[in-house]
């Protein structure tokens, strides 16, 4: 149990009503008595439910708080603010991954802390850094680099060769070499399921705290940019490259060699054809500007 008054001493902000005993994080619709909820935006029935029960905490807008006969402590983004009061008292609980055989080459460096579940595969002259966590079953190719403090969750490949052929003569397909290399920075997290392709000459990149969901592919030669979020269902194909902050819906597909600026937003099942540029959002197949969004 915590009091209300640390919650809201922990978020650098005063408290409003009584200093109740917080036991639980809850949601508006499971909300109950010695919980702690946020309000993003105002609703008339959640204030209702939350004027009824009075014994919670309520993280909520200036804006808001007035309207609330429960304990509250005002955010400008209360979201933000639930998020950090979570991972302050009421972590998320993390299995270990299950013991078992992990294939290690002889030439990898893996740092302290390191986490393999079973099934792991690492290839020659690999590098993880301190902290990182790999999956159930994740296989890792040579030569790729993994920074500190990631995550790479269960059935993920990394630094496979990937779908490249040239055609000769009579027309048969001969496989173009792939030589390059994965390198992915500090706290990312790699879906379950998940493929980040070698580049065929020189590198993919992933940027520090970058995240994707399950079932995403990264095609060779992609970078993709600090703090970027990639939904499930996601198509990188090759070449492209993605500034930071990006958000990338479910089941986005951008065709090779497309770039996306800083900051942009790529809706749900857009099919990327052309250039996004920064700040822009855009929706559709093929996907266009929204109108408004951007500068």
């Amino acid at each position: 149990m915590i009091r209300a008054s640390k919650i809201a001493s922990f978020l650098g902000r005063s408290l409003t009503g009584s200093d109740i005993e917080i036991t639980a994080a809850r949601s508006l619709a499971s909300a109950e008595p010695g919980a702690v909820v946020f309000l993003n935006k105002a609703d008339a029935s959640a204030i209702a439910v939350l004027n009824r029960l009075s014994a919670v905490l309520c993280v909520t807008t200036p804006e808001i708080a007035p309207d609330l006969r429960c304990a509250v402590v005002s955010n400008d983004n209360p979201r933000l603010a639930f998020c950090k009061v979570l991972n302050a008292y009421f972590p998320e609980e993390v299995s270990e991954p299950a013991e078992g055989v992990a294939t290690v080459s002889g030439t990898a460096e893996l740092g302290e802390d390191v986490i393999l579940g079973a099934g792991v595969c690492i290839g020659d002259d690999v590098r993880i850094g301190p902290g990182t966590r790999v999956g159930a079953n994740v296989v890792i190719e040579a030569r790729t680099v993994i920074g500190s403090g990631c995550v790479i969750k269960p059935n993920s490949t990394i630094g496979a060769r990937g779908f490249g052929f040239v055609r000769d003569h009579d027309n048969t397909p001969i496989s173009f070499p792939h030589i390059g290399m994965v390198r992915i920075g500090d706290g990312v997290e790699i879906g379950a399921n998940c493929t980040v392709v070698r580049a065929a000459l020189d590198e993919t990149s992933v940027g520090d705290h970058v995240k994707t969901d399950d079932h995403v592919h990264i095609a060779h030669n992609c970078s993709v940019g600090t703090r970027t979020f990639i939904a499930a269902g996601v198509v990188v194909s090759g070449s492209v490259t993605i500034g930071a902050d990006v958000w990338i819906g479910p089941n986005a597909t951008i065709i090779d060699y497309i770039s996306v600026g800083d900051g942009a937003h790529i809706a749900l099942g857009s099919v990327v054809m052309r250039p996004v540029d920064p700040g822009v959002k855009v929706l559709g197949n093929p996907a266009k500007r929204v109108p408004g969004s951007g500068k």
